[in-house]
């Protein structure tokens, strides 16, 4: 039996009365609507007011350049950037093209723009003026990223090689295939050839997406291997082991891999002769070439038949506070040797920049007409073969040339140059090595070549 008090309540409605005089159904509907109107003023007004903001989004061609809003660093062309509303200047910036900029008034957005900000576009068609320099800027980083390793699944190597192709857009010019072909002597990672024949496609079609124009290109690559002896042994090194095998399978491999550089003498050059200048002894190398590595030409030249010793270089030392003060700081502060346990015979632990200066003080006491030098390492592999070599195991030398992992590709000088490396060559007994051209090693020293200065 229910009881009858509860029975009672159950039964009772909430009764609203009338507040000064207005009807519940009246007052209800303003507190509504007022609720309602700040809900949209909140949410979809207000935010407007406080920040009238926009969104601008910058389209470059090339893409890939920088944003510059009133001089500060924004971002790259492609991304949003959220603006307040007023007068801004931007910049598309890229290196090897010319700035663009310009001055744009930008509209902030008071409705709805906490959810749907006003968006601005700025387009800018980047121009260069050498084309070139900026396949040469792509191949120099190119370079760089060669002596980082294969990439692994934790990190990746940028194809910086075939974005410069297309940055160049259409250009026909000869030189941008010299400077693959530089760029192709630092191609020791599957990656990196990969890069490397993507840049080739890209630049045969003008920046474009491969099409008719990929027979032409694959033809070229072809032909670009038949002219290479050792491109066989290059592609079978980097090539999966599938490819792998069949490359060292066939008779391309074996007739790549059957011939070694021979010394040819120019006709009538004379035997090996020795000569004394500045208290050093140079043996002089008659000019030649050598086949079955690019048929490289060289001309006569003298070459110091040991490396410099250590007393020579205290002299150079003692009037060049600045190279002085480097090899002390070497030894005593970054190896943490006593310059008294230093490997006494010959100098070492000099730097590629030490060792070029050296040269050019050598220079300055020799006769009328004579220069002092690094060798090129040709020309050091070269009088290697005359039996001028390093007397040490361990020990190597520096050289002029800027380093390429790969030298049986040849190219012009001129964009080998251009190109560079960011490490010079280092070669010793039967080895060949790297360093950057501010580093040292107590294991590397320099032995100098002496040429006549031509007179242009």
């Amino acid at each position: 039996m229910r009881d009858k008090k509860t029975e009672t309540t159950e039964n009772e409605e909430v009764k609203l009365y009338p507040i000064m005089g207005i009807r519940p159904g009246i007052y209800l509907t303003v507190l509504y609507t007022v609720i309602l109107l700040l809900a949209v003023f909140l949410f979809f007004i207000y935010p407007g007011l406080k920040n009238p903001s926009a969104v601008l989004l910058v389209n470059t061609e090339p893409q890939g350049a920088a944003i510059r809003i009133n001089g500060t660093y924004m971002g790259v062309s492609g991304e949003k950037i959220h603006l307040t509303a007023g007068v801004y200047n931007i910049e598309a910036v890229m290196s090897g093209f010319e700035t663009e900029s310009s001055d744009v008034r930008i509209p902030g957005r008071v409705l709805f723009s906490l959810f749907f900000p006003r968006r601005y576009d700025a387009e800018f068609a980047l121009k260069t003026r050498d084309p070139q320099a900026v396949l040469t800027e792509a191949a120099q980083e190119f370079a760089e990223w060669s002596f980082m390793g294969e990439p692994t699944a934790s990190w990746q190597i940028p194809s910086v090689l075939s974005e410069g192709a297309y940055r160049m857009g259409p250009s026909g010019n000869k030189e941008n295939t010299q400077i693959l072909t530089v760029a192709s002597r630092f191609a020791v990672t599957r990656a990196a050839l990969r890069d490397l024949c993507r840049a080739k496609i890209l630049l045969d079609n003008g920046g474009l997406s491969p099409s008719a124009g990929l027979v032409g290109s694959v033809s070229d690559i072809l032909a670009f291997l038949s002219q290479n002896p050792g491109s066989a042994g290059w592609l079978s090194a980097l090539l999966p082991p599938e490819s792998s095998s069949a490359i060292r399978a066939s008779k391309w491999y074996f007739n790549d891999n059957s011939s070694e550089p021979v010394v040819i003498p120019a006709p009538g050059s004379p035997n090996v002769r020795r000569t004394m200048l500045s208290g050093l002894s140079f043996a002089a190398i008659p000019a030649g070439s050598l086949t079955g590595k690019n048929n490289e030409t060289i001309n006569e030249f003298l070459i110091c038949e040991e490396p410099i010793p250590l007393s020579l270089y205290e002299f150079f030392m003692n009037e060049n506070q600045k190279w002085k003060d480097e090899y002390i700081n070497y030894y005593e502060e970054e190896i943490s040797v006593p310059l008294s346990d230093v490997y006494s015979g010959i100098i070492t632990g000099i730097s590629w920049y030490s060792a070029n200066a050296f040269c050019e003080w050598l220079t300055e006491r020799l006769p009328a007409g004579m220069q002092a030098r690094l060798p090129a390492e040709m020309e050091w592999e070269y009088a290697a073969m005359f039996g001028v070599s390093s007397t040490e195991n361990h020990i190597w030398e520096w050289c002029a040339d800027p380093y390429t992992p790969i030298q049986f590709i040849n190219a012009p000088a001129a964009v080998i140059e251009a190109v560079g490396s960011p490490q010079r060559s280092l070669r010793g007994k039967n080895t060949r090595a790297s360093l950057p051209p501010g580093f040292s090693s107590p294991f590397v020293t320099l032995r100098p070549v002496i040429t006549q200065i031509t007179v242009q």
